[in-house]
């Protein structure tokens, strides 16, 4: 399989919001046994592709959009396709206030889904108290944070491990 043609294969179907067909690329690597990492790769790469487009006026912010969309589809299948083993660990995972980029959090939310940890993702834009109750309330052993955007971390507040 050429990996680099299938990525501007899905990237051509995601802003399209062609589910099937993007679903028909992803399930070509389930087909094959490669790992989730495989697959979580593949779709970081068709969206970073999905990205330069946006920055060089290829595709609309309406097409990134739509874009993303696809992915979370694809992406949620993919992760209920897959075997959930026994849970162990818990982990608690969210972007953090300002950050809308969620679908990083969600592959690592399922990869450890798959490792046996019962995982909570609280999605995207968090505010930090929302987000300190909920690591108070739910005593999970990892907290998980993303930030793609350097200037949207906190300067001025005290976090205590």
């Amino acid at each position: 399989m050429v990996y680099s043609r299938n990525v501007a294969a899905l990237a051509d179907c995601l802003p399209e919001g062609d589910v099937q067909k993007s679903w028909l690329l992803i399930a070509i690597y389930i087909e094959e046994g490669d790992s989730s990492t495989s697959v979580y790769t593949f779709l970081t790469e068709a969206m970073y592709e999905i990205g330069k487009r946006w920055q060089e006026n290829k595709i609309s912010v309406a097409d990134e959009h739509l874009a993303t969309a696809t992915c979370d589809y694809v992406l949620t299948r993919f992760q209920l396709s897959q075997h959930q083993l026994l849970q162990r660990h818990r982990a608690l995972l969210f972007c953090i206030e300002g950050e809308e980029h969620y679908l990083g959090i969600k592959m690592i939310a399922g990869l450890m889904r798959e490792q046996g940890w019962e995982v909570k993702n609280l999605g995207a834009n968090l505010p930090l108290p929302f987000a300190l109750k909920s690591i108070e309330r739910w005593d999970s052993d990892v907290v998980c944070l993303s930030v793609s955007q350097v200037h949207l971390l906190p300067t001025n507040t005290k976090v205590y491990c």
